[in-house]
């Protein structure tokens, strides 16, 4: 058992996003085998309840939360850099002195993200203890995705971020002594990219939460289609946008009583915009998002961009309903594939695909019964962290 420290770049509560259910469950798994200690930041003050949460897995809990226009004004700083805007978004002195001074009580150091890897460069002397990072995914590759999404100020900034992400990233790897990372498309991405071999670098996916898979499969189907997702960001915007302009229209030419259900935290207005179009409906947040996967029809992940394994696919997967996506949706997913999902290039084909389903329910019970069972097999947290705890040990050590 060894003391480490954990540093993260967001709390990890509440649950609300995939990076943060990450970071909460593989936390949950060190501390069952060594001492930890958290230091996160978190744009704004902590949401009620967040601290005791946590207090189950963490020795010692120090929040560093600051105003949302400090991060921002950290970013215009990054203008006349090399580094990503978003290092510099969250790049704090005042946590950079508390790691310079309180380093050497730890025996390992364990970093999410890229966003957090300054603070291990600009303090040479914790080279002296074991180091592991968890990328979560290849920031510049949904950079380089997005930057044909793009608009206004955005098509100059993304490009030009792109290379500073991918440069930075592979500038990281460097600095530890093992990186994970959750999908093997992001691996070779940045293998692809590099002049070395990234052994060091390793896939750990994402798992589902137990309960999902205990929740019994709904028999009561309602005519929605449902996305679900952190509506702020910026793939999931496009997603939604997408999907409600170019194939949602052609759906419901067929299928006029369909809707189209957008379930999700924070909805931006641009999302909140589509609801001016007939049978579409914006939620935000709601008690319990999954019970309006669990009564959909379908769900959709129109994704057109983006990085990593998607955790909304695992979770409508693990709630045994048919999945209809993009290749970009499931990449991260090897498994998903014919049969387990159904994987569409074009919107024509997106709604071809979503009326022959909605009118033959045993095809779709088929499809979810086959995608529950995979995530069963692959996707378990108790069957990720034997192998996240192989590789810590493998570094601490």
């Amino acid at each position: 058992m060894v003391k480490i420290l954990v540093l993260s770049f967001r709390f990890p509560y509440p649950l609300t996003d995939g990076a943060r259910i990450r970071i909460y469950h593989l936390c949950r798994f060190l501390s069952q085998h060594h001492k930890v200690d958290l230091v996160s930041l978190n744009e704004g003050q902590l949401e009620e309840g967040a601290l005791s949460a946590v207090k189950p897995i963490f020795k010692d809990v120090m929040p560093f939360p600051f105003h949302p226009l400090a991060f921002k004004f950290n970013a215009l700083k990054g203008l006349i850099s090399r580094d990503p805007l978003q290092v510099h978004y969250y790049y704090f002195p005042k946590i950079q002195r508390w790691l310079n001074d309180n380093w050497h009580k730890y025996q390992a150091i364990m970093c999410f993200h890229i966003r957090t890897a300054k603070y291990i460069e600009l303090c040479p002397e914790i080279g002296q203890i074991p180091r592991l990072i968890d990328l979560i995914d290849a920031t510049s590759l949904n950079y380089q995705e997005a930057s044909g999404k793009a608009k206004g100020i955005w098509k100059l900034v993304l490009p030009i971020e792109n290379l500073r992400a991918l440069n930075y990233e592979l500038k990281t790897i460097r600095m530890f002594d093992k990186a994970l990372i959750t999908s093997a498309y992001d691996r070779q991405y940045l293998q692809e990219r590099s002049s070395e071999e990234l052994r060091k670098v390793v896939v750990i996916p994402n798992g589902v939460r137990e309960d999902l898979l205990q929740r019994p499969v709904c028999d009561i189907e309602e005519d929605t289609l449902v996305f679900l997702g952190k509506m702020s960001y910026a793939p999931n915007i496009d997603a939604v946008n997408f999907f409600a302009k170019e194939v949602f229209p052609l759906v419901r030419r067929k299928l006029p009583r369909a809707k189209f259900i957008i379930v999700g935290t924070s909805p931006s207005k641009e999302v909140l915009a589509l609801q001016k179009y007939q049978g579409i409906k914006v939620t935000g947040y709601v008690k319990d998002a999954y019970s309006y996967l669990e009564r959909a029809k379908l769900v959709v992940v129109p994704l057109r961009f983006g990085a990593g394994i998607q955790n909304k696919v695992l979770e409508a997967m693990a709630l045994g309903k048919a999945v209809v996506t993009t290749p970009k949706g499931v990449r991260g997913i090897p498994e998903a594939k014919e049969g387990i999902c159904v994987i569409a290039n074009t919107p024509q084909e997106m709604s071809q695909w979503i009326i022959e389903l909605w009118n033959n329910r045993g095809l779709r019970q088929e499809i979810g019964e086959n995608a529950r069972r995979v995530v069963k097999e692959k996707y378990r947290w108790d069957v990720i962290q034997n192998n996240f705890l192989a590789e810590v040990e493998e570094v601490v050590s």
